[in-house]
């Protein structure tokens, strides 16, 4: 088959979002698809000069996204909305559309595109909009802007021939919206490359990993949906623990501002890192923070959750529902909801003191390896789309 598949964002960008389309597009290229993707220009935002895109990628223009104000992300997603459609057209024809959401405008491009080339549309729903903006309380379901998602939502699942997720809890909650009933589970989990070549003592040692220290980790972005002020609090407490935050995001700077004026001279912001910095920093640490905002994003599992077991790395978890249940199966860390202050102090205590033995941690790596690829998730998905060609 021809398949489009339309994300806003993708290598070189080193997002979530790009992680997961990178695997499902090179499992259906692997296939013999013919796969054409349609990427954001805000994928190009950190790309070095030497960057040349593969011919299989074309890029849409829209407002870069490099502050994430309200106003910012309206030109950005209104602008990526219709200059999709519009590079569509000179693209050729398509026998699926894929779109990668969110955010959830670029559905009504990918439903647009689809009627235009007569293509079958499949939904590769990350998060579900406009509930996780409920569950953040950004906006309530009654609000314009809660109409206004919902709507788009109801016309996106009623237009999909097929939608996938990425949770048990986010499928359950799908297939009662999907007319169709068909949703299947894709999975994340832990990307094979990650694991490739050997973590390096010596760049974790460069961050005062290791060395008899006792060293607490959070990778990823620094934004909203994380509510890293608890782990800052909890630094507070324990100030003979050292503290690194790997990222950037909308609240770094609020963050160090805070680190600053509280005299937390444990915490250290360490700025964005490479895959295999990641890998090397998470093997080495002590523990790894993985913290969602609120208790209502139950169906939520971060990317970073399954990376962290991946390394050996006992994870301090701030959640409840599919992500707790995951760590659990692991059995390697603790988790409380992220609103008891007083549960995560203690569990952070007690992963402290239990120190997990080599083998206990190398278990966990080999669990998830086992049962969490996400390459062979992909696999799922690839046949799924397969069998809409034979329809």
């Amino acid at each position: 088959m021809r398949i489009l598949y339309l994300t806003d964002s993708f290598r070189p960008a080193r997002s979530a979002c790009a992680n997961r389309c990178v695997v499902l597009v090179d499992a259906l290229r692997t296939a013999g698809h013919d796969v054409q993707v349609l990427a954001s220009s805000d994928s190009l935002l950190n790309a070095t000069d030497d960057y040349v895109a593969p011919k299989y990628v074309t890029f849409f223009e829209t407002f870069p996204l490099t502050e994430k104000t309200l106003i910012n992300r309206l030109k950005n997603n209104f602008g990526g909305q219709k200059a999709s459609v519009e590079a569509s057209r000179s693209m050729g024809d398509f026998d699926v559309v894929v779109c990668t959401t969110p955010p959830l405008l670029l559905t009504t491009s990918a439903m647009k595109i689809a009627r235009e080339k007569r293509a079958k549309l499949v939904l590769d729903v990350r998060d579900i909009w406009p509930d996780v903006a409920y569950e953040m309380r950004s906006f309530s379901p009654h609000s314009p802007y809660g109409l206004f998602f919902s709507h788009i939502a109801k016309k996106g699942f009623k237009s999909a021939s097929l939608v996938v997720s990425v949770s048990p809890g986010k499928v359950d909650k799908l297939r009662n919206r999907v007319p169709s009933g068909e949703v299947l589970l894709v999975p994340n989990g832990i990307d094979e490359t990650f694991m490739s070549g050997n973590p390096s003592l010596d760049a974790a040692m460069r961050y005062g990993i290791g060395a008899g220290t006792q060293t607490c980790v959070y990778v990823g972005n620094i934004g909203l949906a994380q509510g890293l002020g608890t782990l800052l609090d909890i630094a507070k407490k324990r100030p003979q623990v050292n503290f690194l935050l790997f990222g950037d995001g909308a609240d770094r700077k609020k963050l160090e501002t805070r680190a600053k004026e509280e005299g937390l001279t444990n915490v250290r912001f360490c700025g964005s890192v490479g895959a295999q910095e990641v890998r090397s920093v998470l093997t080495h640490a002590t523990l790894s923070y993985i913290p969602l905002v609120s208790s209502q994003l139950k169906d939520s599992i971060p990317t970073k959750l399954y990376e962290s077991l991946a390394c050996g790395c006992p994870v301090l978890l701030a959640a409840v529902g599919d992500s707790a249940t995951l760590l659990d199966e692991s059995g390697l860390g603790m988790h409380a909801a992220p609103e008891d202050a007083e549960g995560l102090l203690k569990c952070f205590d007690e992963i402290l003191s239990q120190g997990y033995t080599n083998e206990e941690r190398q278990n966990a790596s080999h669990w998830v390896l086992a049962n969490h690829s996400r390459q062979r998730f992909a696999q799922d998905f690839v046949q799924a789309v397969s069998r809409l060609g034979a329809q």
